[in-house]
This record gives C-alpha cells, sequence and structure tokens, in this order.
C-alpha cells in the first residue's frame, strides 16, 4: 500500500450573505458548495484546515454555536451540528484548542483521519425547504433556524465537551405568515433587575423586521413588534450592547441592512431610559417620517399573554408620545420600547451583511455590499452624526464589467473576535476570500479610523461551480483548470527561500469568460488552449507581468526567451469576450506631441498595471486576479457546428484534435488542427460515432488516437504511414483502425493510454464506463487478418461508475521480490467514480497477463462528495518516489494529492 497526502485543496465560497461564520479563536467557517470549510486568515499559507463532507444540497447558512461546536444548514432543508471530537488537543472551553494545538494539526495530513477535526453529532429534518439564516443566543445555549417555509425554529443545545457529546430539543416555533420568509437572523437579550430575556429579529422578504421575546422560561417567543421603514428585502440584522457611560444602563443597538441599499439603526430602551434621554431630545423636533413610531412592550406579560402583539402606537403631533400620555401608564423597568436612530446612507447597491466591531469600546459598524464595497461607519465624536470612516473594495468601475468579476459585490462582512481586531474579510462574486489586516501601528490616540490603516492580503480563492476540466503545463510547474464558472484558473506552489514547505496559490485567473468553460489543454510553457460553452476555441499565451511573477515567486525557468511582441497584459472590452493584448511601447511614449498625450497615458497606465503584477512579493490578491492576470487572445479555431466537448494534444504538441456536442454522426466529428499555423488539417476524420465524443486521447507516439463516445463505443484511430500534415491533404490525417463495439454497455467517460515499453504490448489503454467498470486494452501486433488487434486484458468492478482515469507518464521500476537484481516494470493508474471516490492502482505484467492491483485507499474525508470530472497525474517529481496528481469534480474542488510508498 501507498499513503495518500491531500497537499491542497482549492474551493470558493458560496455568494450568500448567511454562508460564512467566525468563532473567538479566529476561525472562519463559510459554505463551499456542499461543504463547510474551516480556515483561518492568519494561515493563509496553508489554506483550508478542514472540510466538512456530510450535506446532500448546496450549504446556505454556517454559524459558530462554540470554536467547537458549529451549525450549518442546506438548500435541502437540513441542518447538521458538527462537533470538534479529537481527544488529543488541549481545549479552553470558551477558546476552543489552543493555538499550539491548531498548528501542531495536519490539515488534510493523509488518509487518517484529520488530528483536529469536526464531526456531524446531530441531523435535524425539521424544515420543508431551504435554510436562509442561523443564529445564536448569547450564552450559546439556544439555535435560531430561518427557513423558507417561513418559520423560525429555536432549539435548545447542551454541549458537554468532556464526554464529547450533545444534545438538543424544540422549544418553540415563530411563524411568520405566508409570503413572509425569514432571510435574516440577530439574536441578543435585553435585562432587568429580576430577569434577561432573549430579543429575536427577523430580517424577511417583505421588508418588515418581526422582533420576537422570549418568555421568562425561555419556552415560547412572542412578537413584540414589526419594524418599519425599508423598502425592500431585509439581508442582514445584527445587535450590539452599549453600556452608557452615565449611569452605566446597557443600550441595545439593532443594525439592518436592505435591499433598498440603506442602513437603519434602531434602539432598544427601557421606557426609563427612553423617557430621560428621547422625550426632550433632537428627535421631537426631526421629520416625522424618521422617527414618528415608537414600539413598546413589556417582559411580563409575555408570561401569561397568549398573543403579545402590540401595535406601534404614534404621537399625535410630535415624533414621540407626550409626557403626559407616558406616565398615564404603569412604567417599571420590564417595560421597553424601540426607536428608530439613523438612517446611513451611502452604499449604491443592495446591503448584505452588517457586523458590530467586537471589541467592548469600540462602536464601529462593518457593511457589505452588492456595489463591492466595504464601508466603516461610526457616529462622530462632536455631533454624534454616523458617517463612513473607511471604504475598502472596488471603489472605481473603470474598464471593468460584468465578465471581470469587478461587479457582484460583497457577500459577507467579518470581524476578527478579538478585543483589538486584527483583520476584517468578506466574500467576493468570484467566491474567493479578501482581506484586510488592520494595522494597529496606524492607529490615534483618539481611536479615529482612516482607509490607511487597512492592508490588503492575500487569501484563499477557488471555483464556486462544477470543475469541468484540468491540465499541467508540459513541465508541471503549475496547474491550469477551467469551470462551470467562467473562468480559467492557474495555480502554482510558492517557493520563497526560507520556506521549508512549498504552498499552493492561485496565480494567475487567465480567461473570465461569458460562458461556461469546459476544456483546457496546455500546449507550451506560456500557450494554453481552452473552449467554453461555444463553437470556438480560443488560444491564449502567458503575458510579461504573470510570467515575470511566476519567475520570481514560483521558480519557473522559462525555456523561452520574452519576445518584443509578447504582450504587456490583457483587458476585456465592454461587452466583449476575446482577451485583448495589450503593449506598452516605449519608445512611442517618449515622443513629443500633443496627439500622443491620449496613447502615452494609456501606455504608462499599462505599463504601471504589469509591474503591479510582476513586482509582487506575494501571490496576488482576488483584486489583482480578476482584472490584472488575463492572458491575451492569440487565435481563435473554427469548424465544430455545437458547442465544443472536449481537446487533445498530441504528445509532439504538433496537432490538436476536437470534438463538439453531438446528437448524431453528422456533428460527432473528430477535427484536427495544426498548432504551427492554427489551420484546420482536411479533410475531417470520417464519420464513426453517432453521440458526444466525451475524450480523446493520443497514444505516447502519436500512432493512435483513443476516442470515446456516449453511444457506448470507442474508437481506434491510426494514423496513415505515408500521411503529411497538411491543411489541403488528399485524405484524413487518421483513419479507423478498430471499432470497439463491445466493450461497455453504458456511456465511456473516458480512456487514457498506459506508458509505452513497460509490457510486451507498446500499446495499451484503459476505458472508463459508467457500467461501473474499467478495462484494459492491449495491442496484439501477431494479430492475423481474421482476428482482432486490440484484446481485452484486465477488468476491474467498482460500485459506482467510473467517470475519470489517467496514467502515470513514466513507467515504474520496482524491484522484484523473487529476484533482487531484477526489477518490475509497472504503470500507475488513477481512478475517480461518481460519488467522488479516488483510487490509485498498478498495472503489471504477469504470466497471466495484464493485472490490476489496488495501491491505496483514500479516506472518505479527503475525497470530494461528488461525480470526479478529471484527473491529471503532474508530469514531474518533486521528490524522489512522491507522485502526485490533480483530481477536479463537479462539487467545485480542485485537490492537489500526492502518494508515496510506505
Amino acid at each position: 500500500m501507498m499513503l495518500v497526502n491531500c497537499r491542497h485543496v482549492f474551493i470558493g465560497a458560496n455568494r450568500l450573505p448567511g454562508a460564512a461564520s467566525v468563532s473567538k479563536n479566529g476561525e472562519i467557517a463559510f459554505a463551499a458548495d456542499r461543504f463547510v470549510a474551516i480556515w483561518s486568515p492568519g494561515d493563509t499559507d496553508n489554506g483550508l484546515q478542514y472540510l466538512l463532507k456530510g450535506h446532500q444540497d448546496a450549504v446556505t447558512a454556517v454559524e459558530f454555536m462554540t470554536p467547537n461546536v458549529i451549525v450549518s444548514g442546506s438548500a435541502d432543508g437540513i441542518v447538521k451540528i458538527w462537533m470538534r471530537c479529537t481527544k488529543d488537543i488541549t481545549y479552553d472551553p470558551n477558546e476552543g484548542p489552543t493555538a499550539a494545538a491548531r498548528k501542531s494539526a495536519d490539515k488534510f495530513s493523509t488518509s487518517k483521519s484529520n488530528s483536529v477535526k469536526f464531526e456531524c453529532r446531530a441531523t435535524l429534518e425539521y424544515h420543508s425547504r431551504v435554510i436562509n439564516c442561523i443564529s445564536k443566543s448569547i450564552d450559546g445555549k439556544r439555535i435560531f433556524i430561518g427557513s423558507n417555509d417561513a418559520t423560525v425554529s429555536i432549539w435548545n443545545i447542551d454541549i458537554d465537551l468532556a464526554l464529547d457529546n450533545l444534545s438538543l430539543h424544540l422549544i418553540d416555533t415563530m411563524r411568520l405568515g405566508q409570503g413572509s420568509f425569514p432571510i435574516a437572523l440577530a439574536v441578543s437579550q435585553i435585562q432587568t433587575s429580576e430577569r434577561c430575556s432573549d430579543i429575536v429579529s427577523v430580517g424577511t422578504t417583505n421588508s418588515k423586521i418581526p422582533v420576537f421575546v422570549a418568555n421568562i422560561e425561555h419556552t415560547a417567543y412572542k412578537q413584540v413588534a414589526i419594524l418599519k421603514g425599508h423598502d425592500d428585502w431585509v439581508h442582514s440584522l445584527a445587535f450590539k450592547q452599549l453600556k452608557t457611560s452615565t449611569d452605566g444602563e446597557i443600550i441595545l443597538y439593532l443594525a439592518s441592512g436592505s435591499q433598498d441599499r440603506y442602513i437603519r439603526l434602531w434602539k432598544v430602551l427601557s421606557m426609563q431610559n427612553y423617557k430621560t434621554t428621547h422625550e426632550s431630545s433632537f428627535l421631537a423636533d426631526s421629520d416625522p417620517v424618521l422617527a414618528s413610531t415608537v414600539y413598546r412592550f413589556s417582559i411580563l406579560s409575555l408570561d401569561y399573554s397568549d398573543e403579545m402583539m402590540l401595535s406601534p402606537f404614534s404621537a399625535p403631533s410630535m415624533a414621540v408620545p407626550s409626557s403626559n400620555s407616558l406616565k398615564s401608564n404603569n412604567v417599571d423597568n420590564s417595560e421597553f420600547v424601540i426607536v428608530f436612530d439613523a438612517l446611513l446612507i451611502g452604499h449604491d447597491d443592495w446591503v448584505l451583511s452588517l457586523s458590530w466591531s467586537p471589541s467592548e469600546t469600540d462602536f464601529h459598524l462593518l457593511s457589505a455590499s452588492a456595489d463591492s464595497s466595504l464601508m466603516l461607519w461610526a457616529p462622530d465624536p462632536v455631533s454624534g452624526i454616523w458617517v463612513s470612516q473607511a471604504r475598502l473594495g472596488d471603489l472605481s468601475i473603470k474598464g471593468s464589467s460584468s465578465a471581470t468579476g469587478s461587479s457582484g459585490g460583497f457577500w459577507v462582512a467579518l470581524w476578527d473576535q478579538n478585543q483589538s481586531p486584527s483583520w476584517i474579510a468578506t466574500i467576493g462574486r468570484s467566491g474567493g476570500w479578501r482581506v484586510w489586516r488592520i494595522l494597529e501601528s496606524e492607529l490615534t490616540e483618539e481611536g479615529s479610523t482612516s482607509s490607511s490603516r487597512f492592508v490588503p492580503e492575500y487569501a484563499i480563492t477557488g471555483h464556486t461551480r462544477e470543475v469541468t476540466d484540468l491540465s499541467w503545463s508540459p513541465s508541471g510547474e503549475y496547474l491550469l483548470t477551467t469551470s462551470l464558472d467562467q473562468t480559467t484558473r492557474l495555480f502554482a506552489e510558492w517557493k520563497l527561500p526560507k520556506k521549508s514547505n512549498f504552498t499552493w496559490h492561485e496565480f494567475a485567473r487567465p480567461q473570465i469568460h461569458g460562458y461556461d468553460m469546459i476544456t483546457v489543454i496546455s500546449l507550451s510553457e506560456n500557450v494554453f488552449v481552452s473552449a467554453g460553452d461555444e463553437k470556438v476555441i480560443r488560444v491564449f499565451e502567458m503575458p510579461r507581468g504573470v510570467k515575470k511573477l511566476l519567475e520570481r515567486l514560483s521558480g519557473i525557468r522559462f525555456k523561452a526567451t520574452l519576445d518584443a511582441d509578447t504582450a504587456e497584459a490583457a483587458s476585456v472590452p465592454s461587452l466583449g469576450l476575446s482577451n485583448k493584448a495589450v503593449t506598452y511601447s516605449k519608445s512611442e511614449s517618449t515622443s513629443s506631441g500633443d496627439n500622443n498625450d491620449s496613447s502615452n497615458q494609456q501606455d504608462l497606465e499599462t505599463h504601471l498595471l504589469m509591474n503591479n503584477v510582476a513586482d509582487l512579493e506575494y501571490p496576488p490578491l482576488e483584486a489583482h486576479l480578476q482584472r490584472h492576470t488575463l492572458f491575451p487572445e492569440i487565435d481563435k479555431l473554427y469548424g465544430h457546428g455545437y458547442e465544443v466537448s472536449c481537446i487533445a494534444l498530441s504528445h509532439d504538441r504538433k496537432l490538436l484534435a476536437t470534438a463538439c456536442r453531438a446528437n448524431s454522426a453528422t456533428h460527432a466529428i473528430i477535427r484536427l488542427f495544426d498548432t504551427s499555423t492554427w489551420q484546420e488539417i482536411t479533410p475531417s476524420l470520417p464519420q464513426a460515432h453517432g453521440l458526444t465524443i466525451t475524450r480523446l486521447s493520443f497514444s505516447t507516439d502519436d500512432r493512435f488516437l483513443l476516442s470515446t463516445s456516449r453511444d457506448r463505443l470507442f474508437f481506434i484511430w491510426e494514423r496513415a504511414s505515408d500521411a503529411v500534415v497538411n491543411s489541403l491533404a488528399s485524405k484524413p490525417l487518421y483513419d479507423i483502425e478498430f471499432q470497439g463495439r463491445k466493450g461497455h454497455s453504458r456511456i465511456i467517460w473516458d480512456g487514457a493510454w498506459a506508458p509505452k515499453g513497460f509490457s510486451l504490448s507498446d500499446y495499451i489503454f484503459a476505458t472508463a464506463s459508467r457500467d461501473k467498470s474499467l478495462k484494459i486494452w492491449a495491442y496484439n501486433t501477431e494479430a492475423t487478418v481474421d482476428q482482432q488487434p486490440w484484446i481485452l486484458q484486465a477488468t476491474a468492478k467498482f460500485p459506482e461508475a467510473v467517470t475519470a482515469i489517467d496514467f502515470y507518464p513514466e513507467i515504474l521500476s520496482i524491484r522484484s521480490s523473487v529476484d533482487e537484481r531484477s526489477s518490475e516494470k509497472r504503470a500507475l493508474l488513477a481512478i475517480g467514480l461518481d460519488n467522488g471516490n479516488l483510487s490509485v492502482m498498478e498495472l503489471k505484467d504477469t504470466t497471466c497477463g495484464l493485472e490490476l492491483v489496488s495501491l491505496s485507499k483514500f479516506d472518505s474525508d479527503i475525497v470530494p462528495c461528488q461525480t470526479i470530472s478529471r484527473i491529471a497525474w503532474r508530469p514531474m517529481q518533486t521528490r524522489q518516489g512522491v507522485y502526485e496528481f490533480a483530481v477536479g469534480s463537479e462539487d467545485s474542488s480542485v485537490r492537489i494529492y500526492s502518494i508515496s510508498e510506505n
């Protein structure tokens, strides 16, 4: 058996306001497709710490109950409760595992379970529709779950860390009524001298904010008010307790953010405090529209009233009731009021998330918006008026478009939970995290805040939809991936001289397209070919800026020198799909004349843009990836009548084979292109398949071409001995040599060639099918005219459909167990299944023929949870006896594994 190590996982965050939460120890739990991902912004180099696997649909809401307990909900209405379960880690009951323990734990370390891991301890199937939001009580004993079935359920949770167990039971269910779906929750406490009660605010799709308060036993929650003021959906709510400096009373603030682009602040006050501070305040003379309504309730009446919804009352001629009208009521310390306090205007689009600073003395509010900005709000120390003290994110839309990812917004607003926060974070449109470090040295004595305090840092990124294809560069130095999220991404190792371990990061986003991306192949160290869900195949070349960045940070030594014609960078025109090359003309920029002013300015901006990436001392930020790392498009290939389904490159890198979607033999055609001229080689290969071709693969010497299809057939095409690569040839370059009509009973998803020379047969390939089988075929050089040249040599059965396979490109020589002076030649084969499971087998030549032997077992915690779409071995060894391969899956993840001998 061989040891398995998951070196890195790339996966993007789900773009939902309630899909991320931060714990007291600084860990972030966020929704990533069907996973709950755990990551620490202070440990970005090592990427994700863990992926919690168990949901059967996309995760839509996540909440840290404690640093050791996470609650998550999904689109199918299922709620899962996860608990940190290691017995070897030292815990602080409130803070979770110690920093040293977290640091010593290996993430995805081996096929065995992770040292610091979470396990699902409970599953709730109470709700029938999407879980939109999850919140918790201040004491951490109750969970609040909002669903699209128009209810909010409250659960009591009892956590016993000593016994490594938890229990829960349903307390109550808030029913909001038809058409009013909860999409945001905030929970806090209101306190009197005799009792402490939960207060719950609910953001809904009808623009109103229902407020509920618990009775003294916390067994029932009654609606006490409906806050009105917003004109659209309320996406975010956040409570903040602030102790007054005069009498020490706690004032509860509620912030609400809406699709109407506004943030509203509300105060929850005791009636006594309200009479003292508000009756004669400026609100009495303010606009009645802003302050004409006061919501009043008593928490004592909750214990005996079955229906406690008190309608808001308005003063007849003033913003608040007169003192006489208030004094006419029996007022005690159990009576409270909710009043509107301030309207924050500054965002240009939906307000999606709000978060108060965790510091007890800091009164800052962080907001995230669909206008792609984070804003930091605080009251002016002199006037008390709320103002924006900092704005972060995309401050300019110059050159932006929906394709470049510069619009689409920030989805969450998170603070580091220390009393002196060290960072803030958000999720962008592309699913990547954006983090700003707060520099304490920049804080003034008055505690003022400026944008210079916030320094952006590199963070984790990944695809947000199914990964459709991946391809290593010829040298194996970097990995290209495509996805249905309409991007092509480049991942490479960050190799610092002083770092003992190399870490993986996204170094470029070569293509941000308007179509879903389907396939990619690396042609050379700086050129690749890709195809989206369209009829066009596009060719790209690496720009100078990205090349210099990879040379400095990844240690890649490009063989080809930079030509004078190599573009500095690339850009996407408005309403365009093609990346246009941008070149800095130094000679022209020094010329004089008014006519050159605009072009000189543009050249200067281009040069600065290229240097902005080339001079980085760390992996690119999300802002760089979205705009500054595009590859210019150098050619387009046409010919197919439908969307391209697959492409393949010959080993001499002179031929490109392509196929498209088809429902008839007319369109199931393989086309060949000459990579030196990018001209199609005619005539096309003869008609053979009847449905879409799923995979094309050249043999190691390019003599044969293998094609697999949805029609359950595979074909072997042989290159004509006298064929010449010519766009005007009289006959096809390849012709049918063998028809595999009875190989499989279901769709054949993939096919791959074994390295040449490890057995008596020089040509061996494998096919993978939906019929749950993997078959090995070998070429019979001694076959007569009446015999089949390709013979089935071995078959392996699996519990699920086999969807992806790949052979390691080199032969492995292993010392023979019979004769130590001789060695056995073997080939490694990686296999991916429809359920996400992985396997590595070895193919060896025995006296009885070819034999498949399992080499490693992958633990369920480190494999994808959905179909494996593509597998590719890295064509290089980083260490002796260590072999690496990349895996792309429908669960949006890209994973890099290594296997090594015991």
